[in-house]
Parts: structure tokens; C-alpha cells; sequence
């Protein structure tokens, strides 16, 4: 499996892990910080799996090109 691959499924499986731990705690009742943590969470795991998804990768320099600008 590649890097990115597993990237992706990480993060998927973050998102939908702390969807579903939040919802399952809301379930036996939440005071109102606790909502709103559990929000902050699941909103941060959402942001991160998409920054994932369209965050450029860096393009990998090949050894040629550095040989022939002169570069070391």
C-alpha cells in the first residue's frame, strides 16, 4: 500500500472515529463544554482528512536535473 494511500485511510478512519465516539457519548448526555469539545474535534478531524485529500504533494527533484543546472 502506498503513502498516500494509507493517508488517506488514516485520516478517513479519524474522521469517522471521532464522529462516531462523539455521537455515542452524546448519546448518554453531554453538558454543554463537553458538545462543544467533541464538535471541535470532529470538525479538526474533518479539516484534517480534507487538507489530506487537496494538500499538493511535493514533486520529487530527479538527480539529472540537479547534474545538469550545475547544482551539488
Amino acid at each position: 500500500m502506498s503513502r498516500e494511500k494509507t493517508e488517506k485511510l488514516g485520516s478517513l478512519f479519524l474522521a469517522v472515529f471521532s464522529t462516531g465516539l462523539a455521537a455515542q457519548l452524546a448519546t448518554g448526555g453531554m453538558e454543554a463544554d463537553q458538545w462543544l469539545g467533541a464538535a471541535a474535534a470532529v470538525l479538526g478531524s474533518i479539516s484534517m482528512a480534507v487538507a489530506v485529500r487537496v494538500w499538493p504533494q511535493p514533486q520529487a527533484v530527479a538527480a539529472n536535473d540537479r547534474r545538469r543546472s550545475g547544482g551539488s
